[in-house]
């Protein structure tokens, strides 16, 4: 396996965010923690700007990273230490508002042309399914189509911990899966056979009225080394909650891979879960 090691540049980066009244604290800070990173990125390198023509692609690649609906010419490659936040008031017309406040200091360099990855949750293993609200006790259906050959993988990140959803359970001790380009896969369904085993059904749940998790897809041309997983573990009624990993070990899993291989990409897409 080809390593690639590209300069990088330590950054800050800082945000400040309303914490609105449907949102928790944590959402607050994952958001802020996602700004900061934005402004350091776009402080460091710039900020791309979408023409009305089509994205030119090359090989199935752009040479920007998107977060969110902001287009950077950088990426984040690894935060060093804690962010920092700070709390503060203040006065709306006469409405108190809560703000949290982010200072993050990181790893970043020069974004690298990458695959234009199509990824879509859904409510249906159908593509115009597309919805990223759920109910608990709903089932999960994910949509994946890449312009070129590579390997996939799929996590879910609840806040605390991160479970690894692809490669499914009868794939033993698999990296990642090969998936083929401009083929379309979609992932948890038994209806439809992507691969040669049976597929792991995902249903989400909560005990909560609502909560967000993001879901991590993992590609790279190349096969990847998988991170060190807890065991599944069974529960009532047949259920098996996935292989897993802290938070903090998938953080530092994903920064080893972006720091060494050019084609490594993780994207994130945030889902929420209401109780019935």
């Amino acid at each position: 396996m080809k390593a690639y090691i590209d300069k990088t540049e330590t950054v800050i980066g800082e945000s400040q965010v309303k914490i609105e009244a449907h949102v928790s604290e944590n959402e607050a800070k994952e958001q802020a923690i996602e700004l900061a990173k934005i402004n350091a990125l776009i402080n460091e390198f710039g900020q791309y700007i979408e023409q009305e023509s089509e994205i030119a692609l090359h090989s199935g690649k752009v040479d920007f990273v998107s977060y969110g609906q902001t287009k950077v010419k950088g990426e984040w490659v690894r935060t060093i230490g804690e962010p920092k936040f700070k709390y503060s008031i203040r006065n709306e017309d006469d409405n108190p508002q809560k703000w949290i406040s982010c200072r993050i200091k990181g790893e970043v360099r020069k974004a690298i042309p990458k695959v234009r990855l199509e990824v879509e949750t859904l409510s249906c293993p159908q593509k115009n399914c597309r919805t990223s609200n759920f109910v608990s006790e709903e089932n999960m259906y994910l949509y994946v189509k890449s312009p070129i050959d590579g390997y996939l993988s799929v996590y879910l990140d609840d806040g605390n911990t991160v479970y690894r959803l692809l490669p499914y359970r009868r794939m033993g001790s698999r990296k990642a899966v090969p998936v083929k380009g401009d083929q379309e896969y979609i992932l948890f369904s038994r209806d439809i056979p992507n691969f040669d085993v049976l597929a792991d059904q995902l249903e989400l749940f909560t005990n909560k009225d609502r909560e967000i998790n993001t879901l991590i897809i993992v590609f790279a041309e190349h096969e990847y080394q998988k991170p060190l997983l807890f065991d599944e573990k069974s529960g009532k009624a047949g259920f098996i909650t996935p292989k897993s990993l802290s938070k903090k070990a998938f953080e530092s899993w994903l920064a080893e891979n972006r720091s060494l291989f050019p084609d490594f990409l993780d994207l994130r897409r945030k889902i929420s879960i209401s109780s019935p």
